[in-house]
């Protein structure tokens, strides 16, 4: 089905409040939406496939095994890795919208579970893999609408990191490879990365099972940065700005948190933002 085919098709059914009442083969129309998800054209990529998708998904109106093959081609190579490390091309829509799928995905497993620990495990090295993989940042594009890779991992991130299948080393994986996209960034994020970042390092953190050396050495990373990089004056104004954006709005979303670890965790960055003055 061409994009332009699929388009009209997800209007008619976007205009039946995506009901599938009368979508008899909605897996297979599914399969289309995965062809195009990386599509440039921001109504058809967003509005259109990614909603209809995240509506399907909670709706239950796959089966288990359709979901977990949705899901395994999400994470495949033509989707989660097409044309990873490219910068500044349209690539970089099926990466990101496919990595929004996972959220929807393990809601539903973590209300009906049906992914074992060997697909978690999957989920998570794949994510890692990509975290460390994505060069391309960039929030709003114009004329093409939301690329948003920080975000949109992060919020994989989030869903990720509650399943009980994740010990404390994959937690510990996740928290440094979703906080290198702060300190590896070259672009100030004014998109609300911060806050998204933020959500996903506090459910990493309310499992609380990080030992405290293990947080007081990711904040010091955070503060460091990346040594081995050789920084513009420029770059490394846009990465402090992004390292102080980021530890204020992660204060500010636990200010008010009692539970362990976050009275300690506070501490640590009103400490690292001192030093980031």
């Amino acid at each position: 089905m061409d994009a332009l085919t699929l388009k009209q098709k997800l209007q008619h059914i976007q205009s039946a409040n995506r009901s599938i009442n009368n979508e008899e083969q909605p897996y297979e129309l599914a399969l289309h939406m995965l062809k195009h998800i990386g599509s440039p054209d921001p109504v058809l990529r967003d509005e259109l496939i990614y909603v209809i998708f995240a509506t399907w998904i909670g709706q239950g109106v796959f089966s288990e095994d359709q979901l977990r093959h949705v899901l395994q081609l999400a994470l495949d190579d033509q989707h989660l890795f097409y044309g990873i490390g490219e910068q500044g091309t349209d690539s970089v829509f099926t990466r990101t919208f496919s990595v929004l799928l996972l959220p929807p995905i393990l809601n539903v497993d973590r209300e009906k579970p049906f992914l074992n620990e060997e697909d978690i495990a999957g989920i998570h090295h794949r994510l890692i893999t990509y975290l460390e993989c994505e060069k391309d940042l960039r929030g709003y594009v114009d004329d093409k609408g939301w690329a948003h890779a920080p975000a949109h991992a992060a919020d994989a991130v989030e869903d990720l990191a509650q399943s009980p299948y994740l010990e404390r080393m994959d937690l510990l994986e996740l928290l440094h490879a979703i906080s290198r996209k702060i300190t590896e960034s070259s672009e100030v994020y004014l998109h609300d990365e911060d806050q998204r970042i933020a959500h996903a390092i506090i459910t990493i953190l309310r499992r609380n099972l990080l030992e405290q050396k293990d947080i007081t050495l990711w904040m010091n990373s955070l503060h460091q940065g990346d040594m081995a990089v050789n920084r513009s004056l420029l770059e490394t104004s846009h990465r402090n700005l992004n390292v102080r954006l980021f530890l204020q709005t992660l204060y500010l979303a636990i200010r008010t948190e009692e539970d362990e670890p976050f009275p300690a965790v506070r501490s640590l960055v009103l400490l690292t933002l001192e030093r980031e003055k």
